[in-house]
């Protein structure tokens, strides 16, 4: 092992991409996100539900289901959201060495600016359509390969290779390259979060990890590595405009802040 490693090999472990806002832009645009179609239906909810939960791309998925479901639409202060209540994961197994651990529970919020693209919405329209005789042990069914009016899906559940090659399949019909995966889901999240300046201890509880362990999550951009690089060299960064709304009561605001960050050499 030592000599593989002193000779560059098995060092670097693999690891699926992030999916940057533009290229998910992208997806949308091209209709391989949206409703459309039975097939583009469930596999929006695979990525909308990977992404907003942070699922690990195997075991969270396939231990979704129908019946006493992990997924619950509700109201949370006037707001309608999906939440998402963890029972078994890699970071909880359930046993008695777990049992005091915090449940993950995370919540994903109407989207009533944009529709479309709501996560709320598309979950329900997905529950609609599927038959109401559906085995109780699964969540991601089949399409109908000539759907009815009211019911799109099968009661057998979608091949666990295909599950697995969703986010796949939908980036390489879009043209982005890379390695992406339906863990590229789980990555993103975590990625948007940091880059945004969010807590780390927020960004746990979606994640999910117990650890510093949710830091092998993150991805650093190539904006961040340039303005490291720059800070190392005793540069200073250029002014950057930085572009973030904030919703206060029910206005959407747009607030730009200027930032310029000098670094005195010593």
């Amino acid at each position: 092992m030592k000599q593989r490693a002193a000779a560059g090999l098995g060092i670097y472990k693999k690891k699926a991409e992030t999916i940057l806002v533009e290229e998910e832009e992208l997806l949308w645009q091209r209709g391989i996100l949206g409703d459309s179609n039975p097939s583009r239906l469930v596999d929006t909810i695979v990525y909308l539900i990977g992404l907003h939960f942070a699922l690990r791309a195997g075991k969270e998925h396939r231990n979704l289901r129908m019946d006493n479901s992990q997924n619950t639409i509700l109201e949370r202060n006037e707001e309608t959201c999906l939440k998402y209540s963890e029972d078994i994961s890699k970071s909880n197994q359930g046993g008695l060495k777990t049992r005091r651990i915090k449940q993950k529970q995370v919540y994903a919020y109407e989207d009533t600016a944009n529709p479309d693209r709501c996560i709320v919405r598309l979950y329900k329209k997905y529950i609609d359509h599927c038959p109401e005789q559906t085995k109780t042990n699964v969540f991601y069914l089949r399409p109908l390969s000539k759907p009815k009016e009211n019911i799109w899906y099968t009661a057998q559940p979608i091949g666990i290779n295909t599950l697995a090659a969703t986010v796949g399949k939908m980036c390489t019909e879009a043209g982005l390259g890379g390695f992406r995966s339906n863990h590229s889901l789980r990555a993103t999240a975590a990625t948007r979060l940091y880059e945004c300046g969010v807590d780390e201890q927020i960004i746990s509880e979606v994640t999910g990890h117990r650890s510093d362990a949710v830091r092998e999550y993150k991805r650093t951009s190539e904006t961040m590595r340039r303005d490291a690089c720059g800070i190392i060299r005793g540069g200073v960064l250029k002014n950057q405009e930085v572009s973030k709304k904030i919703c206060i009561g029910n206005q959407e605001l747009d607030i730009n802040i200027n930032v310029n960050v000098n670094v005195n050499k010593s």
